[in-house]
């Protein structure tokens, strides 16, 4: 080995190792995604048994909560949304994202990538609402909106 080389052989050998144990985890992991498609193919066998019209496409899939903002305390982002109402009546997504990054000192229009983060926050949260009956949506694509539901 040249005295060129020499000096990077320790940092070689640790990002030999290290793409070893990326290899050993993503075996790991197909065998476990192995597994998991295993005992799918029997649910679904077994809700044959049940209901012999059972078809799996088109089933809801069930999504993780969002993780937790290092941006928003618990239960900030409701507290925002139904101030947002009650002041404006009904709000876009966008706009309680908007003026909740100007409250927190951040620029929207220079940091899209957490203008992004904060209106799938809100947009999911408001979806939660709606679910909940205490929301309605108001429209559809880059023009809907969202405000308070009626109450009965």
């Amino acid at each position: 080995m040249t005295e060129k080389h020499e000096g990077h052989t320790v940092t070689a050998n640790a990002l030999v190792a290290k793409r070893a144990d990326i290899l050993f985890e993503i075996g790991e992991f197909e065998k476990r995604i192995e597994q998991l498609r295993t005992e799918l193919v029997h649910l679904d066998a077994v809700l044959r048994m049940f209901r012999p019209d059972f078809k799996a496409e088109g089933l809801p899939v069930r999504h993780r909560r969002p993780t937790k903002s290092p941006y928003f305390a618990h239960g900030e982002l409701t507290k925002r949304i139904y101030d947002a109402m009650r002041t404006g009546g009904s709000v876009a997504s966008g706009d309680i994202a908007t003026a909740a990054m100007r409250e927190k000192g951040l620029d929207p229009d220079n940091d899209p990538v957490i203008r992004t983060d904060f209106v799938r926050r809100v947009t999911l949260q408001l979806n939660d609402l709606v679910r909940k009956g205490k929301v309605e949506k108001i429209g559809r694509g880059r023009a809907m909106r969202w405000q308070l539901a009626r109450q009965l």
